[in-house]
């Protein structure tokens, strides 16, 4: 081969590299919108979920225009929508007193299948429960180790027999703080058989408040053995611990018997991921701190021909305008990502200070276990 021919390869070859390379960055910069959400910042974000109040069956295919949102009896206007696009945070808040300890175990047992029905990018915490709560597993995306964890909890009686839930959902509630991402749908399934006494450290109000700082929707499955089955008699069925947290945040209460359960907990995840996303900008002269009334309902036209239908969701928020100063941009491209900067159950100032709430708990607790 000449020097000149040489060259001429050589010369032809770092055309076509460079050509390939263009290729390549072109191809990578038109494919990228397809897995970026745009998404504006400043939105209060709420998630809806809506059934057929006589049959319980979820209601999907709605579009934007099918929703009608209200702040103070104020309509405003959406500016994001979307159904199962944002991953979810769930916590599995796991009931081990002594009359449900044995179901618990079950749920371990067949929690691979009902773990199947979540998205590879969704995460999954495991607390436990009794006489007060501890968390088992912090936020993971490793079904296997969740599985492992749930069967592990079940099988343990260092948290009593009784059945605080108030302290045990404020705890989770905090806990929520901790997810890896903030703008990830929040839920805390609760797996209880719902006899749980109205005392305790915390009341229903601050329980409810931290609910709803931290924009978790509560959802309770209900399972009894026969020793719950019998107490239940006894106080005449007027003993309903999960079902005011649900309905204050818009979740759903579920019953199971023994032998459906983890197929319950399946459908749960199922149900989570029919929910609507719906965000609209708050109005500027919001208060800060002051708790704002919101309802979410369906338009006529869709009310007109589908009557039994009704919204689920929270019903308000508490406005934090702090969260502007974090020095976020207005507008980002994120990916999966929904940051807020005011008003949000997902605003980035009220993620830290949770993380941070996490964990003077997480400590108050061991020196407490350690005294």
């Amino acid at each position: 081969m000449s020097i000149q021919t040489r060259r001429l390869f050589v010369f032809q070859v770092v055309i076509w590299f460079l050509a390939f390379s263009c290729s390549s960055q072109a191809s990578a910069q038109q494919s990228q919108p397809e897995d970026v959400i745009r998404i504006n910042t400043d939105l209060v974000v709420f998630d809806a979920q809506v059934v057929d109040k006589k049959t319980g069956k979820v209601f999907g295919s709605l579009q934007r225009q099918d929703f009608e949102i209200f702040e103070e009896s104020v309509k405003q206007k959406l500016a994001y929508f979307s159904q199962d696009q944002l991953p979810l945070s769930v916590l599995l808040l796991l009931d081990v007193s002594r009359s449900v300890r044995p179901i618990i175990e079950q749920i371990g047992e067949g929690a691979n299948n009902a773990l199947r029905q979540l998205k590879p990018e969704d995460e999954v915490a495991v607390m436990a429960f009794a006489n007060y709560p501890r968390l088992v597993q912090r936020f993971t995306k490793d079904r296997k180790l969740v599985a492992q964890k749930i069967l592990q909890a079940s099988q343990s009686t260092e948290l009593g027999d009784g059945t605080f839930l108030n302290e045990a959902l404020y705890e989770a509630a905090l806990e929520m703080a901790d997810s890896s991402n903030p703008a990830n749908r929040r839920a805390i399934i609760v797996v209880t058989d719902n006899i749980a006494p109205a005392s305790g450290k915390y009341g229903i109000q601050k329980v409810q408040t931290e609910l709803l700082e931290s924009g978790t929707v509560v959802y309770g499955l209900i399972v009894r053995a026969a020793i719950g089955k019998v107490f239940n008699i006894l106080s005449f069925g007027t003993i309903h611990g999960v079902n005011t947290y649900c309905e204050e945040t818009g979740g759903e209460v579920l019953g199971a018997n023994r032998k459906e359960v983890d197929a319950r907990l399946g459908d749960m995840f199922m149900r989570l991921r029919t929910r609507y996303t719906l965000g609209y900008r708050p109005p500027e002269t919001n208060q800060e701190g002051v708790f704002r009334s919101v309802k979410i309902q369906l338009s006529p036209a869709i009310l007109k021909t589908n009557k039994k239908l009704i919204v689920r969701s929270r019903h308000g928020y508490y406005f934090r305008k702090k969260t502007r100063t974090q020095g976020i941009s207005s507008s980002r491209q994120v990916r999966f990502q929904l940051p807020t900067t005011s008003a949000s159950h997902h605003s980035i100032y009220t993620h830290n200070n949770r993380r941070q709430q996490v964990s003077d708990s997480r400590q108050g607790r061991q020196a407490a276990t350690s005294e």
